[in-house]
């Protein structure tokens, strides 16, 4: 099981940095100050944009210095020195092991291809929360704070947060719910300068979140913005469990199901906290599900969609919202 990874796609952004390297081996902050217009980035957040960018492609190595080249190329004007193997710090996932199903307007990427099923009990988990200002990001509303907690055999396992500018205003209701202001933001990295970073707590990890389609639709947008990548693999969503697993609840929201659980959330509307929250409900809800006999990723997908199949055949045919945080 691979979890989330990222596919560097056949882009502009590629073939810029193939005519840059054709010069000859750069540095990454160089590198992406050329590719990406990023002059004068942090050489942390250069070297991990541009790991995400271009370590998939065969033709991208590093040379003795550490500098990025084009591998068994030569450079316009001098032989490549020490030129080696394709970086591989990042091991990506391929999209073509994924297999995507849609149920009313909401993804599921569930393993298809894979050799042999995983163990719950053995995979890795991203619990993720973002805190935005607004509800979609094709209409222009961005991250303003990101958490991300690492499951991983049956527990918690750490916890990466941090603040986001979203490089716009802050509108008054979102500053009423998750009391995150403008001037919190104004000395927070832009998501360009974390992108790095979350995508290392991503890899290899299967992506979970309360209403996973809200923060996939924001992390993924995000990501593609700052480094011209799309992130791929398994997403799922606490909602969802908790309507298969938790039938007798009337609301599935993370107040309600938490209040269910007797789980406690430490700061409600903030990243961390809710993060947190739900890394607590996924642990109690993957016990639910063992009991219910589903021990392994592919007997969960079974039993989510069995789950999701039965519920379509007793939805009402009234009108319902769409693109809403339940966790509200």
């Amino acid at each position: 099981m691979r979890g989330v990874g990222t596919v560097a796609q056949e882009t502009v952004l590629v073939q810029r940095a193939r005519d840059a390297l054709a010069q000859g081996a750069l540095d990454a902050v160089t590198l992406m100050s050329r590719v990406c217009a990023l002059p004068g980035a942090p050489p942390r957040v250069a070297e991990r944009l541009a790991e995400a960018l271009f370590a998939r492609h065969d033709d991208f190595g590093r040379d003795a210095a550490g500098r990025w080249c084009l591998v068994n190329v030569t450079p316009r004007g001098a032989p490549v020195a020490g030129a080696g193997a394709p970086h591989a710090a990042l091991q990506l996932a391929d999209p073509r092991a994924q297999e995507t199903r849609t149920v009313r307007g909401r993804r599921l990427q569930a393993t298809a291809a894979y050799e042999e099923d995983v163990a719950l009990r053995a995979l890795r988990f991203a619990v993720v929360d973002v805190e935005t200002t607004g509800t979609s990001p094709a209409r222009s509303d961005r991250v303003t704070e990101v958490a991300i907690v690492q499951v991983a055999e049956g527990a918690v396992a750490g916890c990466f947060e941090t603040l986001v500018n979203p490089g716009r205003p802050i509108p008054p209701a979102i500053v009423a719910l998750t009391r995150i202001t403008d001037e919190m933001v104004r000395g927070a990295p832009a998501f360009r300068d974390v992108a790095g970073d979350v995508v290392q707590q991503l890899r290899d990890r299967v992506f979970v979140a309360h209403n996973a389609a809200f923060d996939w639709r924001f992390v993924t947008h995000e990501i593609q913005r700052a480094a011209g990548v799309q992130l791929v693999g398994e997403t799922l969503c606490t909602v969802r469990l908790a309507r298969v697993l938790l039938p007798q609840l009337p609301r599935r929201s993370l107040d309600a199901v938490t209040h269910y659980l007797g789980i406690d959330i430490g700061a409600r509307h903030r990243a961390a906290g809710d993060a947190l929250a739900t890394a607590q409900v996924l642990l109690r809800l993957l016990q639910v599900a063992e009991e219910r006999g589903a021990t392994t990723w592919r007997e969960l997908v079974a039993l989510l969609y069995a789950g999701r199949s039965r519920a379509t055949r007793r939805r009402s045919a009234m009108p319902r919202p769409v693109d809403l945080d339940p966790t509200i």
